[in-house]
């Protein structure tokens, strides 16, 4: 079998070539579950390489598995969409998730190309995944209601489909905004739920007769006072935001309002604190409308379950950085408020997501840029490359999925799924 640094030299091998194709997937720049042509650039190389693969997985998503090994089963998932520009012309690639898809796609190749799989106990999927950003929700609303879809994440339709199941553990790996470091590990991802809550009234004459009515106004304010009292009682390493608006207030001066609508995003660093948080949320609501006999109603969207990552996965990835850079260029353990469906799968399968730098400019705005290709694509391809040969070559290394465990997580993933989503 190859060694490890015999590997990695396939990579530096295809240098110029994966610069090119980065190149070519930041041009192509698509919103989720619109990714036509980027789904179709990937199966042209594909095709080319002799890779086979699914293709309109979720609408607009490709899967492809080299490797025939039954023993140990390892995913590396790449987001493929893109986000709107913010002068109004067409999309861009403004979180970095064309670096994603180049690098990939080039660990494909190589895995493919060296035969390092052959007589392994291991097989490696790529999940080419649509629709992580969470926006457009009109489309994929539309979508969902033609029966084209379940769910508006593409990882959360995958998952749906049975596409992750048998999986052992999940790979990622995503830019990140530090300059300072070369690498971060065992990250955090906020998890989030989208809240609506509706208080209903009764009109009066505001100058008249004020006492006649009902004012969801003051429901809603009542509301918003009791959500930041509450958030003094939540740690500040769970990472709790809420952050309420009201998105209908009322009508005419001379009215008392009849209907009022509060909105937020509930977010937390895990599982338990989301939980708990909009457990307590909804209680706010409820005592809130209650003490001022008014009606409500609760409307909940699904968003994304935070990331934990998997501490033993970590570690192999830990060890391949260290080939490449030093201790005090890895940043361990940041907290980040953003979210991603890597999460759901986090909460599934043993999953690792770590950051790489090598961009400059603002995530999700304009300025966004590629600036250090050697990071991006090759540094961090060794380094996934490096611990996906050790789970090949060491089982030592392999954090195992539980079976029966999986299926018990799904039933209540989609428990909670199926739950909440309106």
């Amino acid at each position: 079998m190859l060694t490890k640094e015999e590997l990695l030299e396939y990579l530096e091998k295809e240098k110029q070539a994966i610069y090119q194709r980065g190149d070519a997937f930041f041009q192509c720049a698509e919103l989720g579950f619109r990714e036509v042509e980027t789904a179709r650039m990937i199966t042209d190389l594909l095709v080319e390489w002799g890779i086979p693969y699914k293709k309109e997985v979720a609408l607009t998503g490709v899967i492809a598995t080299i490797g025939k090994g039954n023993g140990y089963h390892i995913a590396f998932v790449a987001d493929i969409d893109a986000l709107p520009r913010k002068d109004g012309n067409g999309s861009i690639h403004s979180c970095g998730h064309s670096i994603q898809t180049t690098l990939g796609l080039s660990l494909l190749k190589v895995l493919h190309d060296s035969g390092i799989l052959e007589n392994t106990d291991t097989k490696v999927s790529f999940f080419f995944t649509p629709a992580e950003e969470y926006i457009d929700f009109e489309y994929r609303d539309g979508l969902i209601a033609a029966g084209k879809l379940e769910f508006r994440s593409g990882k959360q339709n995958m998952i749906a489909l049975g596409c992750f199941d048998g999986v052992d553990c999940v790979l990622s790996a995503h830019a990140n905004g530090d300059e300072g470091m070369k690498f971060d590990v065992a990250s955090t991802l906020a998890g989030f739920m989208a809240k609506k809550a509706i208080f209903m009234g009764r009109a009066a004459h505001s100058g008249a007769a004020p006492h006649l009515g009902r004012n969801t106004l003051h429901g809603a304010t009542l509301t918003m006072n009791a959500i930041s009292f509450l958030k003094d009682q939540f740690a500040v390493e769970k990472g709790l935001r809420l952050n309420p608006v009201l998105t209908v207030g009322g009508g005419s001066v001379n009215t008392i309002p009849d209907e009022t609508v509060l909105e937020t995003y509930v977010r937390a660093n895990d599982n338990e604190t989301l939980f708990e948080a909009c457990k307590r949320f909804d209680g706010c609501v409820e005592h809130c409308a209650k003490a001022l006999d008014l009606e409500y109603k609760i409307l909940n969207t699904v968003g994304y379950l935070p990331l934990t990552q998997s501490k033993g996965l970590n570690n192999v990835v830990r060890e391949n950085m260290l080939l490449h850079c030093s201790l005090e260029e890895i940043l361990e353990g940041p907290i980040s408020g953003a979210s991603g469906d890597v999460g759901d799968l986090g909460f599934l399968i043993p999953t690792i997501q770590f950051g790489f730098s090598g961009v400059k400019g603002r995530f999700h705005d304009d300025s966004f840029q590629i600036s250090d290709y050697e990071n991006c694509y090759i540094t961090s391809g060794k380094v996934m490359l490096g611990t996906i040969y050790d789970l090949i070559t060491n089982p030592n290394c392999r954090v195992q999925q539980n079976a029966k465990e999986y299926v018990v997580k799904k039933m209540e993933y989609f428990g909670w799924l199926h739950q909440n989503y309106q």
